[in-house]
């Protein structure tokens, strides 16, 4: 048995809009916590990580992996996304 396990990996969201008659494509670095039971992703997390990440930035990822921790050494809560 696998159990559960939290990954992290460096992420990009693209986001598509229609900007007048042609169509754009916005891209958002960030970070996705994967929360895995049994080898298979039962939830994400994922935190926008700019260029320059803020103090805000840091805590909203912090925040998010702590959850997970948690969520990894629980044998009966179900993942929040």
């Amino acid at each position: 048995m696998t159990g559960r396990q939290v990954r992290l990996h460096h992420d990009v969201r693209v986001v598509s809009i229609v900007a007048g008659h042609t169509r754009e494509e916005l891209r958002y670095p960030g970070i996705t916590i994967d929360r895995i039971d049994d080898g298979a992703v039962v939830g994400q997390t994922w935190t926008p990580q700019g260029s320059a990440p803020t103090h805000a930035d840091d805590e909203a990822l912090l925040t998010a992996w702590h959850a997970a921790l948690r969520w990894s050494r629980s044998p009966t809560d179900t993942p929040s996304t």
